[in-house]
């Protein structure tokens, strides 16, 4: 094995993929393997599995797998090499030095380090500016937002205008890249002018905890321009992907096993000064279902806490719709007109505000009720409401959970649930049919899993060339050419090599293989059994040979051919008794 290779094996077998993994992914012990919900795909229940003993993950919804380095360039966005360097600080191994990159893998790896480091570079400065501007800090005051609180969420001040330019130019940061992470913008009269000039500043952070966008707010008494002024979309931040405060709220959210959705970045903070860490804000934008399946990855227990306005009402009914679709039953705080989540806290009493969580409502009773005060109880109304109702649960395919949510309907408006149920038919159930795939012979797929989990096992196989002609199921051969070539290469653990190596053009066997290899213990003993499967892969073999033999003697049997049916009958029996021999071996 090649001196990089010994050291990323040294690497992986020093870090905990259970630890990494959970930066990203609330996950839960079950049996020898860790679970939780898949974060590279929308899934209800979970399928994502780590086995912290072999340093794999695989999922059998998506069929993702892969290594502690695979998980990082799939979750993070990050190259290999960056995923690398990144595990090795983190088990403290020293990396040589490497630079074989593809020009276009240098080129999009330096290109998202230079739009990072300008964001970083841009939100150091905003800090700064911050601690300089009493404007900026008596306003934040007013808001109930202390020194402690501002720096733990990185908040910022934009500056007069020139500072940031200055600041990017001091630091060698190009203008270009500044400009695609939209921190300037091109002037009129040349030049270039700052998006979040006299703005407070609100970072945005990805998991990793780098700095991606930011999110701009006026300062009052200015109202020149939007409230709000958002980065635009860049190769490192997607629009409605992510939410304010999660990196800081992750923690207190693992904790409570509940997270917060608000619809203002005050609203977040607001809640933080009176100890209420589990909150999230969607940075401007309606719930997103990209943002419901982020959030998910930590918790299934929601809790919806929009404004008391007509528009804060709409909105908690449009991200009902959408939690509905993802399978997620949410509670919902109702909020006073002309109140939202940041008044409710500035106002309340410390220990008052558990008793607003507490009084959350399912989302299903939220939303009959407030259709009924829409639509009023007559039984014009409830019409209303039942057809409004069909309208905001029809994204619900579980023929259970909609049964239920029928009942709760006809409950609340106090009537038979069998009035409603030829308007609120159950969803027809889905049966998703695969389609019908050759069977891969036991014994030769049971080889190839026993050279995942012992790579030294090829070299016995492949010591005496007959051995080879045993395998006969084409798929199974050419995955096994590859393994060869992977492990004559100096890829030793060829575990990890399979599932380095994708699987989207593989097939099933590829897909089986990697479930295989996740479970714990499948093959205590390989040596032993790799004997008894050669064993068996001969009998098969010998007993093919007999049958293809019976079908010649029955031809030459019919076609009357004497000498070919005693020279056939004899080969027949030799070979039987080579069976029996190898049965009773």
């Amino acid at each position: 094995m090649s001196q990089p290779n010994l050291v990323v094996r040294e690497i992986l077998d020093k870090i905990s993929l259970v630890e990494v993994v959970s930066d990203y992914v609330q996950l839960k012990k079950a049996g020898n393997s860790w679970k939780g919900l898949c974060p590279f795909h929308n899934e209800k229940t979970p399928s994502f599995n780590v086995n912290e003993s072999k340093g794999l993950y695989y999922c059998f919804g998506c069929q993702s797998g892969g290594n502690a380095i695979t998980f990082l360039t799939q979750v993070a966005g990050l190259t290999p090499r960056e995923a690398v360097e990144r595990l090795a600080k983190r088990a403290g191994v020293e990396l040589p030095e490497r630079t074989e990159y593809s020009p276009q893998q240098s080129r999009a790896a330096k290109e998202r380090a230079d739009m990072l480091h300008a964001v970083h570079v841009a939100n150091e400065y905003f800090q700064k500016a911050l601690k300089a501007c009493d404007h900026a800090r008596s306003y934040l005051a007013t808001r109930g937002v202390d020194s402690a609180l501002a720096s733990k969420y990185g908040l910022g001040y934009g500056g007069d205008g020139h500072g940031l330019l200055h600041e990017l130019a001091a630091r060698k940061v190009s203008f270009d890249i500044a400009q695609a992470v939209g921190l300037i913008l091109p002037s009129q009269h040349g030049g270039y002018y700052e998006r979040f000039r006299n703005r407070l500043v609100f970072p945005v952070f990805n998991l990793d905890g780098a700095a991606i966008a930011f999110s701009a707010r006026q300062i009052p008494p200015d109202e020149d321009g939007p409230k709000f002024v958002n980065s635009p979309e860049s190769p490192i931040y997607t629009k409605g992907a992510a939410v304010f405060g999660l990196l800081q709220a992750r923690q207190a959210i693992r904790k409570s096993q509940k997270i917060i959705i608000v619809e203002g970045n005050f609203d977040v903070l607001s809640l933080g000064a009176k100890g209420v860490e589990n909150v999230v804000a969607p940075l401007g934008t309606a719930l997103t279902p990209e943002q419901i399946r982020l959030v998910r990855r930590f918790t299934e227990n929601v809790v919806l806490w929009f404004d008391g306005d007509e528009a804060g009402q709409k909105a908690t009914h449009r991200s009902i719709s959408l939690l509905i679709e993802a399978g997620i039953e949410a509670e919902i705080i109702q909020t006073a007109a002309g109140e939202d989540p940041d008044s409710v806290a500035r106002n309340a009493l410390v220990d008052s505000l558990p008793t607003v969580l507490d009084n959350a409502i399912p989302m299903i009773t939220y939303l009959v009720e407030s259709m009924l005060k829409t639509h009023g109880n007559t039984p014009h109304g409830k019409r209303k409401v039942v057809e409004e109702f069909k309208e905001a649960i029809s994204s619900e395919k579980d023929p259970f959970r909609y049964g239920r949510y029928r009942e709760e309907l006809a409950r609340l408006l106090v009537i038979d649930v069998k009035e409603v149920q030829h308007i609120l038919r159950s969803p027809d159930t889905i049966i998703e049919q695969s389609d019908v795939k050759k069977l891969t012979p036991v014994a030769e797929r049971t080889l190839l899993e026993l050279f995942l989990c012992e790579g030294t096992l090829i070299e016995r196989f492949l010591q005496e060339d007959p051995l080879k002609e045993l395998l006969v199921d084409s798929e199974v051969k050419e995955l096994f050419e590859q393994m060869q070539a992977a492990y004559e290469g100096g890829n030793h653990d060829l575990g990890a090599w399979l599932v380095n190596n994708g699987q989207e053009d593989d097939g099933s066997l590829r897909t089986r293989l990697y479930k295989s290899i996740m479970i714990e213990g499948i093959h205590p003993d390989p040596e032993l059994e790799f004997d008894q499967v050669i064993g068996r892969l001969r009998r098969e073999r010998m007993e093919s040979q007999q049958k293809h033999l019976q079908e010649r003697l029955r031809l030459a049997q019919r076609e009357g051919r004497q000498e070919d049916t005693l020279e056939l009958a004899l080969e027949i029996a030799r070979i039987k008794k080579l069976i029996i021999s190898a049965r009773t071996s």
